[in-house]
């Protein structure tokens, strides 16, 4: 073999061993490319389930200052509060009184009248307060003495529950299931559930 032919086949092979680096090299760089892709979108995920879990829980947190405050207006309504049964005007279905309650800070109330329009302000608030907030006041079955006041919000995970493993869907249910102070299922009552589509948060307060 000549010397010029030598150096052609050993010229060929260094081409050759640098285009098959080259390959190697970029089929490196995709693999770490994809990589790190999907560890951008498992941090996006975790990022959105952690601000979801966040805005549930201040969710939560509202609804039990609101229960606090109906029961502080509770405790003002002095006409109630000295006639224990009174404060069964303060029971209230979903939605806001279908008739406005009058002005009680600026003409005086008999103790229902107080009750109409401490239920019409404090609904007014949730509804503020928390997304399509609303909530529903009614007697204990098992203690006449206690007002179940449970509060309900729109379910802000709802799109990522339809599309959510058999897994995830249990992981939702626990995190936004009701249950009554016992640790049973639902509210104990059966005229109190909780609507389609939304989060609730059940308090018992004792007037």
């Amino acid at each position: 073999m000549s010397t010029h032919t030598a150096s052609k086949a050993e010229g060929f092979e260094q081409t050759r061993s640098r285009r098959v680096q080259r390959g190697a090299t970029m089929l490196e760089a995709l693999v770490s490319l994809l990589v790190l892709a999907l560890g951008v979108l498992g941090l996006a995920r975790l990022q959105v389930a952690t601000l979801m879990e966040s805005r549930t829980a201040n969710a939560r947190s509202l609804a039990v200052q609101a229960a606090s405050d109906l029961f502080d207006r509770m405790q003002v309504n002095r006409a109630a509060r000295f006639t224990p049964q009174a404060f069964s005007d303060y029971e209230s279905a979903w939605g806001m009184p279908a008739n406005g309650a009058p002005n009680c800070r600026q003409n005086p109330c008999s103790g229902a009248a107080m009750a109409a329009y401490d239920i019409w302000q404090w609904k007014q608030t949730l509804a503020q307060q928390l997304p399509n907030g609303d909530a529903t006041v009614f007697r204990s079955d098992t203690d006449p003495s206690q007002l179940g006041v449970l509060l309900a919000w729109s379910a802000i995970q709802a799109k990522n529950q339809a599309g959510a493993s058999n897994a995830d869907a249990l992981l939702y249910a626990a995190a936004d299931a009701l249950v009554d102070a016992a640790g049973n299922a639902g509210t104990g009552v059966g005229a109190a559930d909780c609507p389609a589509q939304r989060i609730c948060h059940l308090v018992y307060i004792r007037p």
